[in-house]
Parts: C-alpha cells; sequence; structure tokens
C-alpha cells in the first residue's frame, strides 16, 4: 500500500501536497515525495511533517505526490519516479503491485531497455516511451492498456496531469474541484478535509487528464471491478468511503456479524486501536456487552502492520493495558485482522498479565490464508499464521480461551456487495 497525490492549477501547490498526504500518512510512513511543475523535486525518507517542512518550500501550481509503504523494490527508492521517454518528460507516483513486473523488466531489459530503479512503477515509463504513437496521451493509454493490474497512478506531464486506475479498480483514487484547479487522492475523505468539493471516483479502466482546457475523461478498457477488501477491513480511513459506501459503517457491521456468527460472550468489549474500533463498536451493540478503553494508544508510533522495524517491540510501545479496566474480568478483544500473529500474541500476554481472566478475540474479517499480489504487504504463505495452522493451532499459539472470525459471506454482507478482491482471504485471485 501507498498514498498518492495530485494538484493541477492550484496556488502555493506545495502546502496542498503537504495536506493531501498528511491525510494519508495511514497508508504509508517510510518515505515521502513530491515533484512539482518543472519537476522541482523533494524526496525523503521519514514521515511527511519532517519532509515537507517549510523550509524546504517549492512554487508551484501543478505537481504530484507519494507516501510509500514498500511492497516491491528496495525499500530505499523513493516515489515519485522522472523519465525523459520518447514522449516527453514525465513524473509518475504509483499505488499498487503489477504482480508479473519481474518478467515485464526482464523483457524489456533483453530489448535493450535500462532501468534505474527496482521499483515496478518504472515499468509504466517504459511502456510509454515504447508505444507506437506520437501522441503522449495516447502513449500512456497504450501503456495502461499492456497493463492489467494493480494500478492507481498519478503522472505529471509539461503541461498536463493524469489520473488513472486499472481495469479491476483494485486500488482507489478520486479527485475533485478545489479553488481554480483540482486536487487528486487516494481516499475522498482526504479531500473533503481540505474544502474539495464535487468529489468523483475515477472510475477502473479510466483515464481523467487535467489541463488548461478543462477536464477529458478516456476509457481505456473493459472493466471487471474487483475492488480490494482489505481496504475496508483495516487499511483506509474510517471517513472514506468507495464502491460500497463508508468505511466506518462497513467496518460496523462486521463487528455485528462476526457477534451473530460466533455468539461470543464476555464481561467488556476492549477495541484494538484504531482500526479495530468501529468492528468493536458493532460488536457491542450486537451483544449488548459495554465496550471499553482497555487499551490506551500511543498515537506517535505509527500502524505496526506497515511498520519496517521489529513488530513485538513495537507492540510493547504502542498499547498500553489500563489494569483497572481488565482486571478479573472475561474481556472480548475486537481486532480487524490477525496476519502474521506476533501482535495479537503479545496483546493478549499484555491483557493476562495486568489481571483479565480471559482473554477472547474476535476478528471482523476472515482469516488472511494468502499473500497479496496486488500491494498490501500480507506476507508469503509461510509467514502467514492462518496459512500455516488451523484455528485450534491459532488459538493455542496466541495462548487465548476463544477465538471467531468473521466469514467470507459475513464480509461480503458486511460491505455491501461481491465486487471485491478477496484473494488473500479464499486463495480466489482474480488475475
Amino acid at each position: 500500500m501507498c498514498g498518492i497525490a495530485g494538484v493541477w492549477n492550484v496556488e502555493k501547490s506545495y502546502n496542498v501536497l503537504h495536506d493531501l498526504l498528511l491525510g494519508l500518512q495511514h497508508r504509508g510512513q517510510e518515505s515521502v515525495g513530491i515533484v512539482l511543475e518543472d519537476f522541482k523535486m523533494i524526496k525523503s525518507k521519514g514521515l511527511v511533517s519532517q519532509i515537507l517542512s517549510e523550509s524546504n518550500f517549492l512554487i508551484g501550481n501543478s505537481g504530484i505526490g507519494h507516501v510509500r509503504y514498500s511492497t516491491y523494490g528496495s525499500n530505499t527508492e523513493i516515489q515519485p519516479l522522472i523519465g525523459i521517454t520518447s514522449k516527453g518528460k514525465f513524473a509518475i507516483a504509483h499505488n499498487g503491485n503489477i504482480p508479473d513486473a519481474e518478467s515485464r523488466i526482464n523483457s524489456l531489459v533483453e530489448k535493450g531497455s535500462v532501468f534505474s530503479s527496482t521499483l515496478d512503477t518504472e515499468i509504466f515509463l517504459h511502456y510509454i516511451s515504447l508505444a507506437p504513437y506520437s501522441d503522449p496521451i495516447l502513449s500512456i493509454q497504450w501503456a495502461f492498456s499492456r497493463i492489467p493490474s494493480a494500478y492507481s497512478v498519478v503522472i505529471l506531464g509539461k503541461d498536463k496531469l493524469i489520473a488513472a486506475r486499472d481495469r479491476f479498480g483494485f486500488r482507489p483514487l478520486f479527485y475533485g474541484k478545489y479553488k481554480n484547479g483540482y486536487v487528486i487522492a487516494s481516499e475522498d475523505s482526504v479531500l473533503y478535509s481540505i474544502g474539495a468539493s464535487k468529489i468523483v471516483e475515477v472510475l477502473p479502466g479510466e483515464i481523467v487528464i487535467f489541463s488548461d482546457s478543462g477536464i477529458e475523461k478516456v476509457k481505456y478498457a473493459n472493466t471487471n471491478v474487483k475492488f480490494c477488501s482489505f481496504e475496508y477491513i483495516y487499511f483506509s480511513r474510517p471517513d472514506s468511503n468507495f464502491l460500497y459506501g463508508n468505511v466506518h459503517r462497513a467496518r460496523y457491521r462486521m463487528g455485528e456479524i462476526l457477534f451473530e456468527e460466533s455468539n461470543m460472550r464476555g464481561d467488556i468489549v476492549i477495541p484494538i486501536l484504531d482500526s479495530g474500533f468501529s468492528g468493536a463498536l458493532g460488536f457491542s451493540a450486537a451483544s449488548k456487552i459495554p465496550i471499553e478503553l482497555g487499551l490506551m494508544r500511543n498515537r506517535y508510533l505509527g500502524r505496526s502492520f506497515i511498520m519496517p522495524e521489529n513488530r513485538e517491540e513495537i507492540i510493547k510501545r504502542k498499547l498500553v493495558p489500563i489494569p483497572e479496566v481488565i482486571k478479573d474480568k472475561e474481556v472480548v478483544i475486537i481486532d480487524d485482522s490477525i496476519v502474521r500473529g506476533t501482535t495479537m500474541k503479545q496483546i493478549v500476554k499484555m491483557l493476562k498479565e495486568n489481571g483479565a481472566r480471559k482473554v477472547k478475540v474476535g476478528i471482523h474479517s476472515p482469516p488472511v490464508v494468502g499473500p497479496c499480489p496486488y500491494g498490501i504487504d500480507t506476507s508469503r504463505k509461510n509467514e502467514l499464521i492462518a496459512n500455516q495452522k488451523s484455528i485450534d493451532e491459532i488459538l493455542s499459539e496466541i495462548n487465548a480461551d476463544e477465538l471467531h472470525y468473521l466469514s467470507v459471506e459475513g464480509l461480503k454482507k458486511a460491505i455491501g456487495g461481491d465486487n471485491l478482491c478477496l484473494g488473500c482471504l479464499n486463495l480466489n485471485y482474480p488475475v
């Protein structure tokens, strides 16, 4: 996962990109990069507030930006990338993974292409350059048509800004009117937060071109929508809205259905903050078990799932039990997912050490049994606890008293549709 943003024809676009990327910081915390008109660039490892400071201010009315959570290529390489192609100079920022990137890169190298990075994003620039057209827009359209998935991208040219999604719509992308121009971001909530209006989703298989002539839309591929279910489960902000509606409402419903399926009982419900909070609210409402703040979160340590350091140490510092809340209680903890199992094992241990009589675990998504080839770092199969162990074995591993997952059908019911990618949950990969 990553977050991408764009600004077209807005004064002090540096400041606007700062605000957009700050609103997308949850999607990536390794590095930040922006490219403004005339291809002025700032890129560095770190957080938005550290990198896009007042002292680094760049003048410009248009630009693109990226916050990175590395899934493909070296984590020392930072987007956006800039390339001089046969169709002109472009900067590109990409959210997603090209599943067959390695074979595509090898094929291009055999034909004489030279890559300056290990990022699959660079493939787009090579295809644009090799396209059998002189027109840059036709070349970009041709490049996208050659790559089925998985991407949402923004491309900055000399006199245009382009936003596009793949034909499956795996990764999200939105744009809206802002002042005299337009803004683009991975999630609509970010656009609303800065005061954008007339917010529109970039459709799967669609290119949106921003220029001095206005907006032009081009449909470049037949669509087969398979939106990422993990956007609803974990990654996105609760105030974001996608294909089937609001993220918070979907997670709330996941919690309700989890109780209906499990009938799990206890004295209190404790959410694992932040992404388990909406599901815990739903579980509490359905079960009539009171919800309590039993684990305080240090908000300045980021999201443990996407942080590159040792996760066990992060959890100890990030989540702090409140003994007065949990002592002598049967605790039901609600979280969005279990991927490797290390986080949940540590949480159960902390709660029991601080006096919980029993710890029961409810997960408002199905077991993660497969890796994601489309841009979420859910690891290799042998690192996924639900791929390697049965429910009873996971229960024993995390040392909980009960463990219940939401069913796949329950997840689809909670989200409100089935045009979803569920590959990591049922191994039925769309591509």
